[in-house]
């Protein structure tokens, strides 16, 4: 029973890391569609300023993905960007 308590505490710590990494990987996502976001509407005339934000973006959104991928499928995002 001992033996069983032990490793049902440690299974929970350790799915509790990974729910934190999902939480953590999707707000960096979300925050880089919004900056994203906010630079296309700062400069519409000039899309090409913010290059480096959607790499940045499209970085995180795979990151977010990978972390997310469930065994036997994958999760995902249903975060839509427009006016890219």
């Amino acid at each position: 029973m001992l033996r069983f308590s032990v490793l049902l505490v440690v299974s929970l710590s350790i799915s509790g890391c990974g729910i934190a990494a999902r939480t953590d990987a999707r707000n960096e996502y979300q925050a880089s569609v919004e900056r994203y976001k906010e630079c296309l509407v700062a400069n519409q005339s000039r899309p090409q300023q913010c290059e480096g934000l959607r790499l940045a973006m499209e970085a995180d959104e795979r990151k977010f993905n990978n972390i997310s991928a469930a065994p036997g499928g994958q999760r995902s995002a249903n975060i839509t960007v427009l006016s890219r």
